[in-house]
């Protein structure tokens, strides 16, 4: 500030810039006759002093800029106290600001667009002074040193820190006086001239001649030939000694193993002897060859049509007595003649009870379409006869194989939105109600190989009506090789109507009497759950209504007290189940489909066998259905419950049902209804009978075995309702009215001699009663009581007066230490913040400003280079014109 007043000293009042400029210059002695250099100073050589000048002009420049001088104030003097930012110069600090941006934006905003390039390391390779001698000789001691991993001048290098000997080019002075002959001598081109000789002692000190480039070359070689020399020599040395303990081990051997037992000679030749064998054995085996390559789906299917093609023209040439056309081209056309001409077995009388009787006990106690508590026949469950089995394993191994790969999966399905009429309705349920053709059981009748695409129900009963069940499942497969969908584009509307056919199909071969085997309706729905992915629309829409139908039969069951449903709408259930996917939340086909289930379940009165088996069969399609989404559906419970409360409680008294601590939702008539299910203390009872499927088709008595057999399929209905539910939270609301019957209903069996219940059902029942104690006991020990909103302590009051002597607004007096630490962080990482985005700015300003430096200089010397040919245009332009003029000129002159 005292310079800066010493300038302003001269200029006093309201002056110009230019006058204060003039006054400045002149006091401070740059101008005037202060400025100029006496004669008697110049005969002394006294000068100007040019930075004394400069110094002085840079006062009086930021003199007269002082808004370019930034002063910050301090708030307390210290003495000694030195600081470098009393006084900042923002323009000088401005410009060292772009010039190092200058330096490093700059710089890579031009080589933004440059590639990396390869830098040269070579010694000398770019340098002009150094001659090509002295360049080989500094790589070749650079290389020495490399591989030397040392300093070879630096003579202390060492391990011990001192010398221990002297070198000469890169070699110990005491190796050289061992060595037998001197340095090269074996080579060709040793030099043994006076000359050389005396270059040798004095280790080349006294030569003062530059080696040329061939004589380092050489060099070079010999000192290369005489360490290859040394090597082999060593090498030898090796092999000699090696020879020489290869001689003595046998010896040795012999004294160290003298009182083990030697291998004998006979043993080591047959050893070798067997390992000649097997190399041998391995030469002579047979090499893996090349393989075709794989065939895409569409060679496949193509390849499979014109097999079944070709096999049934020979089959049609045979049946008119005529040679065939061919012989089998290959092992699988001799297995399809062979097939077609195959008699099968007959079925007998025995076969045909096997189906629909007991079925043996299964080894697990579950309940389900595959499961032993409900044996939906040989429909969805039940044992098939030894002969069924051989007939379908016979049927199953004389198959063509002839399979569509068509990708399908069980848990997908479509949501659909279609109309809800009751044409649609009574149209979807007509081909479930036809009855089903009797198969003629003619052994001359042969399977063709070639079927027509059916287009409805009635074409397809049609077509498979001579053939028996296990034939059909052989018709479908063919039918879907021969319309492949990769064949052609139509085929996709034809497999789409089979899926439909076969859905009704399914339906009609549930309700035979007696019922088909297990493995075909099994079959049948794999075929189904494949062709749903064809059209899932055409193919949801047509189950969507098939639902319906069902719901509107179990409302006006309801409203008939009367049961409606079929066989067949328990199995298309299961089957829906299946093949859409029943743990969405909510699905156009599943959702009303149980909410129908639910409806049978709650509000039907069931008063016959039939009726029980039917509910059993439904609830454990529910369970099937809920086994991975874990929803609850409260009917399927309840009406468990009520099978288990009326197989031991009187059905006219409800004080009986009451005292089980179960209140089901059953109206009087429902309760009175179930009472042909209770189990009498005079019944005797051997063996439960298994639920069939008979019993969904034709209904069955109520016998003491029957009524057991219903109470072990309800006691495994529970078992899987209760591993179903076990994560719920109401898992013990749900479930302890249910073990209070239990143990009611082990109260009540029969445990008399004569008159006890079965071991099977006793065991199951003691099991169940187990098992659900210890979920209700694990269920209890999760639970955990229910808490208030955790808060932390509040601070006690405090009566000391918040009151601070030198109160700053600029300091944080909150108590918390953490929650100061935590405000001063985010203060400073807002500074930070504002910074960055500062010098962020202050970048991008700084390239657009070279952006539009380099726009200029672009445009000026386009601008000049446009000038130039301009100027040479025009100055071509006026030569023409004069010498036009000229031309003129002397033209007029001739005239």
């Amino acid at each position: 500030m005292a310079r800066l007043n010493a300038v302003k000293k001269g200029g006093g009042g309201k002056k110009s810039a230019l006058k204060q400029l003039r006054t400045a210059l002149l006091s401070s002695g740059i101008t005037g006759a202060a400025s100029q250099i006496s004669k008697r100073d110049r005969k002394r050589g006294v000068h100007k002093k040019t930075d004394v000048r400069r110094s002085k002009l840079r006062a009086i420049q930021t003199a007269l800029n002082p808004f370019e001088l930034q002063v910050n104030r301090k708030k307390l003097d210290v003495l000694g106290l030195k600081r470098k930012d009393d006084v900042v110069n923002v323009a000088v600090a401005r410009q060292r600001a772009v010039e190092k941006r200058r330096e490093t934006l700059g710089k890579q905003r031009q080589q933004r667009a440059h590639t990396s390039a390869v830098v040269d390391q070579r010694i000398g390779e770019n340098d002009p002074t150094m001659d090509p001698e002295e360049r080989m000789l500094r790589r070749f001691t650079a290389e020495r040193q490399r591989r030397a991993g040392g300093d070879v001048f630096n003579l202390d290098d060492d391990v011990e820190g001192g010398i221990t000997s002297l070198t000469h080019f890169g070699q110990s002075i005491a190796e050289i006086e061992k060595f037998e002959q001197p340095a090269g001598a074996a080579d060709d081109n040793y030099d043994d001239t006076p000359q050389a000789m005396e270059a040798a002692d004095h280790f080349g000190g006294f030569d003062e001649r530059k080696k040329t480039k061939a004589e380092v070359m050489q060099e070079i070689i010999a000192k290369s030939k005489q360490h290859k020399y040394e090597r082999q020599q060593l090498r030898e040395q090796d092999d000699d000694t090696r020879r020489e303990l290869d001689d003595d081990f046998d010896s040795v051997r012999a004294l160290l193993f003298a009182n083990a037992d030697a291998p004998r000679a006979d043993d080591a030749m047959d050893e070798d002897r067997a390992y000649d064998e097997h190399v041998r054995t391995l030469g002579l085996e047979k090499r893996a060859r090349p393989q075709d390559r794989l065939k895409t789906e569409d060679e496949q299917a193509r390849e499979e049509l014109e097999r079944l093609e070709r096999a049934e023209r020979h089959r049609q040439r045979r049946m008119e007595g005529l040679p065939s056309d061919s012989e089998p081209e290959s092992d699988s056309d001799a297995e399809m003649a062979d097939y077609a001409t195959k008699k099968r077995r007959q079925p007998v009388a025995d076969d045909l009870g096997d189906d629909f009787g007991a079925a043996p006990a299964p080894d697990e106690d579950a309940i389900d379409v595959r499961t032993e508590g409900v044996t939906l026949g040989a429909g969805l469950e039940g044992g098939e006869s030894a002969d069924e089995s051989s007939d379908e394993s016979s049927d199953e191994s004389s198959d063509e194989g002839s399979d569509d790969d068509a990708s399908s999966s069980d848990d997908q399905g479509s949501d659909l939105s279609g109309s809800e009429s009751e044409s649609d309705a009574a149209s979807a349920e007509e081909p479930a109600t036809k009855a089903a053709a009797k198969p003629s059981a003619d052994p001359a009748a042969e399977l063709p190989f070639t079927f027509p695409a059916p287009t409805d129900y009635d074409a397809w009963a049609a077509m498979v009506a001579p053939y028996t069940p296990e034939q059909q499942l052989t018709v479908v497969k063919r039918v879907r090789a021969l319309f492949h969908i990769r064949l052609a584009p139509q085929n996709k509307a034809k497999l789409a109507a089979l899926a439909v056919i076969l859905v009704d199909h399914v339906g009609v071969l549930a309700e035979q009497s007696p019922p088909v085997a297990k493995p075909v309706l099994d079959e049948l729905a794999r075929h189904v759950g494949e062709l749903a992915a064809v059209d899932p629309e055409q193919f949801g829409e047509h189950c969507r209504q098939l639902v319906v139908g069902m719901q509107r039969r179990v409302q006006a069951g309801v409203r008939q007290q009367t049961c409606q449903l079929r066989a067949a709408d328990a199995a298309l259930a299961r089957l829906f189940v299946g093949v859409f996917s029943a743990s969405d939340r909510f699905h156009a086909v599943v959702t009303p489909l149980l909410l129908a289930i639910g409806q049978f379940l709650g509000q039907h009165v069931f008063a016959s066998l039939r009726d029980v088996a039917l509910g059993l069969a439904l609830a454990a399609t529910v369970h099937e259905a809920q086994r991975l989404a874990r929803r609850l559906q409260p009917e399927a419970l309840s009406f468990v419950g009520a099978v288990l409360a009326a197989a031991v409680c009187d059905a006219d008294d409800a004080g009986d049902w009451a005292e089980t601590g179960c209140v089901f939702p059953l109206s009087r008539r429902q309760r009175e209804a179930t009472g042909f299910l209770r189990i009498g203390i005079s019944e005797k009872c051997a063996e439960a009978q298994a639920v069939p499927w008979a019993w969904l088709v034709g209904g069955g008595r109520a016998t003491a075995p029957a009524k057991y057999g219903v109470l072990r399929a309800s006691l495994a209905l529970v078992q899987r309702f209760a591993d179903c539910y076990a994560p719920l939270p109401a898992f013990v609301e749900l479930f302890a009215p249910l073990a209070r019957l239990l143990d009611k209903v082990g109260a009540r069996l029969p445990q008399f001699k004569l008159q006890q219940a079965p071991d099977a059902v006793r065991a199951q029942l003691d099991g169940l009663r187990a098992r659900l104690g210890e979920q209700l006991a694990e269920a209890r020990a999760a639970r955990r009581p229910l808490k208030l909103q955790h808060h932390r302590p509040m601070a006690l009051v405090t009566v000391a007066p918040k009151f601070e002597s030198s109160y700053n607004l600029e300091t944080h007096y909150d108590p918390d230490r953490d929650r100061n630490e935590l405000t001063k962080l985010r203060r400073q990482v807002a500074k930070e913040r504002r910074g960055a985005v500062r010098e962020l700015r202050r970048d991008a300003q700084f390239l657009a400003g070279e952006r539009l430096r380099e726009q200029r200089a672009k445009d000026s010397a386009y601008a000049s280079k446009m000038k130039k040919a301009w100027s040479v245009l025009e100055s071509d332009q006026s030569e023409m014109k004069k010498l036009d003029r000229q031309r003129i000129k002397e033209r007029k002159a001739k005239v």
